[in-house]
């Protein structure tokens, strides 16, 4: 029996110091998170790796408390898990798998640096921005652009209100760009109110919210003037659905995106929340914009815990983003997002 328990602890050390170097090249949040009995594993070909992530948190955990670190691992950078090939492959190939094979060989040099260094890093492991260069770029892509971006006429507000952004997170001066901004959104507003992608089409949310965002970037209110707010809120009526969500245009698809650049739109020009008299949506019984959208949004949580654009679909990040923003904006985050 003595020798049994030997055998016991001596099985137990080895496994929590392979742990440890496990723990080396895993980041805290993902070992915290870890939950074994959910890894698809084979037996054969992943060796003692279930064993080993049973005594991982125990390893990291003794390791914290005998020296306050982890130790051994390397000093802060990129996590030594992106700088090989994944541990655990599968071996089905499909030609997903085959791209994703792919994409690793390309970038596992840029991130295990086999082929020297390519940029000064800082403390943190993190390259420097290329401040001037990034902002060459983004004001070149405020000018005349080449004949192939024909294929992105319909995107002209985004390329705008990104570049806008991006200069004056950067610290740039964007009020330059006023006029020539307001000559090119003024040709995309229409007579029953928003503003298509480009001259000549019909309006839609995200165009809408990307020329509104540009013009207060620009120059505040005095370009904000050049919307017309009142056919714009008739315009927002006729996308208001029954159940509280908004098409992004009329006739087309609703989901979250539609309510989110809505309110953005509704909050910064000020616009009556009450819908206008021949708004579809007063039919159900609704009387304003708000009416119905929170459980709209509520509607779009799926089982895995995330949010998709429309009820009974895939949970994606960005929809996750639109719906809490637009909770936000229909009330203070942590007493609206709870309910």
């Amino acid at each position: 029996m003595a020798l049994l328990i030997a055998l016991f602890f001596l099985f137990t050390k080895l496994h929590i110091n392979n742990a440890k170097v496990i723990a080396c090249e895993c980041p805290d949040h993902f070992i915290s998170g870890l939950n074994v009995d959910e890894l698809p594993l084979d037996h054969e070909r992943h060796f003692h790796l279930t064993t080993d992530l049973l005594f991982l948190k125990r390893a990291r955990m003794e390791d914290l408390v005998e020296t306050g670190s982890a130790s051994g691992c390397d000093p802060p950078g990129i996590w030594n898990l992106f700088t090989s090939w994944p541990p655990i492959q599968d071996d089905f190939t499909t030609e997903t798998s085959e791209l994703h094979d792919e994409t690793i060989q390309e970038c596992l040099p840029f991130l295990n640096a086999s082929t020297g260094p390519l940029f000064d890093h800082k403390e943190h492991g993190l390259p420097s921005l290329a401040r001037d260069k990034h902002i060459r770029f983004l004001r070149g892509s405020l000018e005349a652009m080449p004949a192939a971006f024909v294929g992105f006429d319909a995107s002209r507000p985004w390329i705008v209100y990104w570049a806008l952004t991006a200069l004056r997170l950067l610290g740039e001066d964007v009020e330059e760009y006023r006029e020539r901004v307001t000559q090119t959104f003024s040709s995309m507003q229409n007579d029953s109110g928003g503003f298509g992608g480009g001259h000549g089409q019909i309006s839609h949310c995200a165009p809408s919210y990307a020329v509104v965002l540009s013009l207060a970037l620009i120059g505040g209110t005095d370009c904000l003037d050049l919307i017309d707010r009142k056919a714009l809120w008739h315009w927002l009526g006729q996308i208001k659905q029954q159940d509280g969500g908004f098409r992004v245009c009329v006739g087309g698809e609703e989901d979250v995106r539609g309510g989110y650049c809505a309110m953005v739109m509704i909050s910064l020009l000020g616009l009556p929340l009450s819908l206008p008299s021949d708004a579809p949506a007063r039919r159900g019984g609704l009387e304003s914009f708000v009416d119905g959208l929170p459980g709209y949004l509520s509607r779009c949580q799926t089982f895995e815990g995330g949010i998709s654009g429309s009820p009974q679909t895939e949970a994606h990040g960005a929809y996750a983003f639109c719906a809490l923003a637009c909770l936000g904006i229909l009330g203070p985050p942590h007493e609206i997002i709870p309910k």
